[in-house]
């Protein structure tokens, strides 16, 4: 399953007993589904995950995860509590593609949303100790939503501890955690749902970033020093951003980050979920997606490095998802959504302050550079409008694509829509 953020604080692993085949086998026995609303996924494998969000109870107190996946046959929606000494009384989940929608089904009143009136409900004995459970909705009533992509989420679960969860996104606060108020459904109630991409699961590339990370001069041109993809899922409401860290090429360590404008974010740093850091910079916020990139990508082999030197194991890709609350004000540039960078650490452990910042050619408005031993001029950082097939270590990339042309001869940005040179990439893409 994608690596999802949660709360530092909060984050605790699964106890092996609720794994257990045994332990799953009892809990079939003490729950309690209804048939002809609800199904159960656990005699079945559920594909990874596309989208995680919090599971809070009381407002505050963070106590899992809402997994949702999807395939051809059905919506995945999984329940997983992590918090200790907790377990899974009673989940109520339901589907919709607007508040309005879900109103008129009598779901919502004056005091919020009503749990019991959700389409899918399962309950569990006190003694089963449940601390996952996934409930399944048929792919037919998934596209009868109206929509031809994005649609709503509610999921509530009744807990052992006497408290109520909703999922939603969440951010850490000094109580606890909060969730993401501007999905609240309307009422007296704290109730909160979350938006689900069907296209999210399609797994798409959007733009990778790739680096030398050498400053001004003495690059091998490979441009596998960092490489980083990108998938972006835009709605109204909504952007959410994965960021897989793919390759690293480099003996120093690395920070990856992106900025982006204030315009549009209505609920400031804390509508921004999933980062590891969010700093205001006056009109623009930067955010961490990546503190080390040496811990993303921990090396397999000799060199140090990860999912660049042909004799050495494949490194599996960290994958990071970031999700920003927006408004309509937000000013989305389909080709440039937000500037990546990274901060290059040259004592080789991303520790204290960063010795300088790269930006990417095309991207940024004031891209960084590199000279060449024969006096020509490339970028630091490049944006491949796909997903890649980087260079093995010390191929240079015009070896692996011909096309590519350094800045000083004229740069061509269609350079990679010819194929790569077979022999010259990683088989690790």
């Amino acid at each position: 399953m994608a690596a999802h953020w949660l709360p530092n604080k909060f984050k605790t692993l699964l106890s092996a007993l609720c794994i257990s085949l045994a332990f799953q086998s009892c809990n079939k026995e003490a729950e309690s589904v209804l048939p002809s609303q609800a199904n159960s996924a656990e005699a079945m494998v559920a594909p990874a995950s596309c989208t995680s969000v919090c599971l809070v109870a009381g407002r505050t107190m963070y106590t899992g995860t809402v997994d949702v996946a999807l395939d051809a046959n059905f919506l995945y929606v999984t329940y997983n509590i992590t918090a200790p000494n907790v377990y899974l009384l009673e989940t109520h989940l339901d589907i919709f593609d607007n508040i309005d929608a879900f109103r008129n089904a009598k779901k919502i009143s004056g005091g919020g949303a009503i749990p019991g009136k959700f389409a899918y409900k399962a309950s569990f004995t006190a003694g089963a100790r449940k601390t996952s459970y996934t409930a399944t909705i048929p792919r037919s009533v998934v596209d009868a939503t109206g929509t031809d992509d994005c649609f709503y989420i509610a999921s509530h679960a009744a807990l052992s501890n006497g408290e109520t969860a909703w999922g939603g996104l969440c951010n850490e606060s000094g109580n606890g955690v909060t969730l993401n108020s501007a999905n609240q459904f309307p009422g007296a109630n704290w109730g909160t749902y979350f938006e689900f991409c069907k296209s999210r699961c399609n797994g798409p590339v959007d733009f990778t970033y790739a680096w030398e990370d050498l400053r001004n001069t003495g690059n091998d041109a490979d441009y596998n020093d960092l490489v980083i993809k990108s998938g972006i899922i835009k709605t109204s409401n909504m952007m959410q951003i994965e960021f897989t860290a793919a390759a690293r090429g480099a003996g120093y360590d690395h920070a990856f980050k992106f900025n982006i404008a204030k315009t549009g974010i209505p609920l400031g740093a804390a509508g921004i979920f999933g980062a590891a850091n969010v700093q205001d910079m006056g009109t623009y916020f930067t955010v961490t997606v990546f503190p080390s990139t040496k811990m993303a990508l921990p090396s397999a082999g000799a060199s140090g490095f990860a999912n660049t030197v042909s004799s050495e194991p494949c490194v599996a890709p960290t994958t990071r998802q970031v999700t920003i609350a927006i408004d309509g004000s937000f000013p989305y540039i389909a080709a440039r959504p937000y500037e990546p960078f990274i901060s290059v650490y040259t004592s080789g452990t991303a520790n204290g302050a960063s010795s300088y910042d790269l930006n990417v050619y095309g991207v940024a408005t004031s891209p960084d550079t590199w000279t060449d031993t024969d006096n020509k001029i490339y970028p630091n950082g490049i944006l491949i409008p796909a997903d890649w097939k980087w260079p093995l270590e010390n191929v240079r990339i015009t070896t692996a694509y011909p096309n590519f042309r350094s800045i000083s001869d004229g740069f061509n940005p269609s350079w990679a829509n010819t194929p790569p040179v077979m022999g010259t990439f990683s088989s690790c893409n």
